[in-house]
């Protein structure tokens, strides 16, 4: 089992016997070893077990710290769940930095309802969904960067499936904590724009961090031109500083940027038409336990 932790830390668990590598509930018959990794390390975090007996108490014990090697990405831990215990349990391991949680815990937004069921053979719980409309999930994002370019016009025009439009990038840049970038040569939105006036974006970058790591981009989204977007289109006249939304997701080969192959992101912004240049910032979104 997996976790993408706030900060990009990546906690993972498993155990030796088929017992549920989740929030699952289960009657252990004897004590159960819970090997944790988290990658990358930093000094500082700390691994809890945190677990209930049928529906009890929220209980806790720490996770012993192995030995970690020098230059060494990840820390390994352990924790015993005890056993035999009398009734189903919940538990789930928690990373700790200094003095506070920053993977979710039993006693935070994966505690859940007492109504839920699950089967023997289910890994997740399902939630009572609301018989009135509602969210079903809570979720988080957590801030990844600013992108901005320049960008060179390359009028396609109008075809069978729109007006198109290619953005070529001349220069751009990605800026967040811990995570910066230039834009390579080469990357290119493949726009084309509906009758509607919204143009569907179609992106794909590579970018070079200043530790030399390759990553690769690929988004898509909306770039909301107005109502009258299309006519002004074939006019070359458009509205000053339009809105986008992309989603993108990345790729990337470097070892310590592995957690980002997992992030599914949110770019929000706005393109200055006057000097052909975008800027958005980037989110990584996270989704949580059932919503309250």
């Amino acid at each position: 089992m997996k976790i993408l932790c706030k900060d990009g830390i990546t906690l993972e668990w498993s155990v030796p016997l088929d017992v549920g590598n989740s929030v699952l509930a289960f009657t252990p018959a004897q004590p159960i070893p819970i090997n944790v990794s988290v990658t990358p390390h930093r000094p500082g975090h700390w691994v809890t077990l945190e677990y209930r007996v049928a529906g009890g108490p929220v209980l806790s014990l720490p996770a012993l710290p192995h030995p970690i090697l020098p230059g060494a990405a990840t820390r390994n831990f352990q924790a015993v769940l005890p056993g035999p215990l009398d009734g189903p349990v919940k538990y789930i391991p928690v990373l700790h930095l200094g003095d506070q949680n920053i993977s979710p815990s039993l006693t935070s937004h994966l505690e859940l309802d007492s109504s839920c069921q699950a089967s023997s053979n289910s890994s997740l719980l399902a939630p009572n969904f609301p018989a009135s409309p509602g969210p079903s999930w809570s979720w988080s994002s957590h801030f990844l960067g600013t992108l901005s370019a320049r960008l060179r016009k390359e009028v396609v025009g109008r075809t069978p499936d729109g007006f198109r439009i290619n953005w070529h990038v001349i220069e751009g840049s990605f800026a967040g904590p811990g995570l910066q970038a230039t834009i390579c040569p080469g990357a290119t939105d493949w726009m084309r724009i509906r009758e509607d006036g919204i143009a569907i974006v179609d992106v794909n970058a590579s970018f070079l961090t200043n530790d030399g790591a390759m990553i690769y981009g690929s988004y898509g989204g909306i770039f909301d031109l107005g109502p009258d977007g299309f006519e002004r289109a074939l006019r070359d006249s458009f509205a000053q500083m339009p809105p986008v939304i992309v989603a993108p997701t990345y790729a990337t080969a470097a070892q310590e940027l592995q957690w980002l192959n997992r992030c599914q992101c949110v770019g929000l912004g706005r393109v200055d038409m006057r000097t052909s240049s975008v800027c958005f910032d980037v989110y990584r979104m996270e989704v949580g336990g059932p919503a309250a």
